[in-house]
């Protein structure tokens, strides 16, 4: 997961906490946001395979 995101320039974002940007161009908080959104997407996509295993062939709770 480190080295993906690593390729993709995003690898500070699990290790700091990367703020929202406090100034008023627009740009810079556009690319903040695809920034998050894409190391969001790498890192649940990284993990869903992994759930999906676990979760394979069990059954689904019912509720009501």
């Amino acid at each position: 997961m480190e080295a993906v995101l690593a390729d993709n320039k995003l690898k500070q974002f699990i290790y700091h906490d990367i703020s929202k940007p406090t100034s008023f161009h627009a740009k810079d908080l556009a690319k903040w946001r695809k920034c998050v959104a894409k190391a969001r997407r790498i890192i649940v996509e990284g993990v869903r395979d992994h759930i999906d295993l676990n979760l394979h062939g069990k059954e689904t709770p019912i509720v009501m």
